[in-house]
């Protein structure tokens, strides 16, 4: 999306690409491009990771700056996949904890994906910039944690598989879910258990995103997508829906105000101020609604079913019981 205020509400909310498209069997096929990923690993020892992957993902090479994208050296290494020139060694990206940068692949009905685990919110905040924003200095609210990319440049999977061939992949930043307290979480889990429950739910969080662009056809920066992700990803880590801890991890008042920090403004980006608020107010509405229903049995909680059922459904637009288009 655009940061200049030119999206009307009623584009804002319109249903998804291909909402109405019938679904392929499930699981899809396995893609191509996860062979390279799978010799990648065996072949790559977990210390050599980054240093490895930037051969092949040359966007990790770049130091993170305004107008990166456009410079000469992004030309040649990413767009045209020329080798790093050792001479210039001095100025790449550094990151602090290399050993806190690990991969694995994960399987999901949609497909497998690469995830790519970062600890240091330094490294994880740089690494998003050169994958996801083309090694722009990017703005990020430090509220989020988690990345989903598709369409990149990966010039192992060109060289191997062929010159369209494109990587989708996920980026985690472990943390609490969203910076949100313990205070809040259902159970009141430890520390570490919080942890792992924020990755679970992070990760299906992501996992929703690539799903609808693999069977709607598109991945969007929207608050209807981010409240059908963290739907799957809380039932997935929690077991349940909270409409409440959906809105605090967003950033949102009761109100339907924003927080300062709150990872909400990601996604109101070419709004006005009156659209904002009333894309914030269908949110909340459309969350209490998901809690009700889901509380009484009227739609399905199992991951695909209730994700065929949200997508049918609009921000703008009340939930109905259906259960499937």
């Amino acid at each position: 999306m655009s940061s200049v205020s030119n999206i009307s509400i009623e584009e804002y909310c319109r249903p998804f690409m291909q909402s109405t498209k019938k679904w392929p069997s499930l699981p899809l096929p396995v893609h191509p491009g996860i062979e390279w990923w799978q010799k990648w690993l065996q072949e790559t020892a977990c210390e050599g990771y980054f240093e490895s992957l930037r051969s092949y993902l040359p966007q990790l090479w770049i130091n993170p700056h305004d107008g990166a994208n456009k410079s000469e050296r992004y030309k040649q290494l990413v767009l045209r996949g020329k080798a790093m020139n050792n001479v210039e060694n001095d100025n790449i990206l550094k990151l602090k904890d290399q050993q806190g940068f690990s991969v694995r692949l994960v399987d999901h009905p949609c497909g497998t994906y690469p995830v790519i685990e970062i600890n240091d919110q330094d490294d994880f905040l740089n690494v998003v910039r050169c994958l996801a924003y083309r090694c722009e200095q990017t703005h990020i609210q430090s509220s989020v944690h988690a990345q989903a990319v598709a369409g990149l440049i990966h010039w192992g999977l060109i060289q191997n598989i062929n010159i369209k061939e494109r990587c989708q992949l996920i980026i985690l930043h472990r943390s609490p879910y969203s910076s949100l307290p313990i205070s809040v979480i259902p159970g009141k889990p430890t520390t570490k258990a919080w942890l792992e429950i924020s990755q679970s739910w992070r990760l299906e969080h992501e996992l929703t995103h690539l799903a609808t662009e693999r069977l709607a056809g598109e991945m969007r920066l929207n608050l209807f997508d981010e409240l059908v992700a963290d739907a799957l990803g809380m039932l997935r880590a929690l077991n349940v829906f909270s409409a409440d801890l959906f809105r605090q991890g967003l950033g949102l008042n009761n109100d339907a105000s924003t927080t300062t920090t709150g990872r909400v403004h990601t996604y109101l980006k070419g709004l006005n101020k009156n659209a904002s608020r009333l894309a914030c107010q269908y949110v909340l509405q459309r969350a209490n609604e998901l809690e009700q229903l889901l509380e009484a049995g009227i739609i399905p909680d199992e991951r695909m079913a209730l994700l065929n059922y949200l997508m049918n459904q609009k921000l703008d637009q009340p939930f109905t019981a259906n259960k499937s288009s």
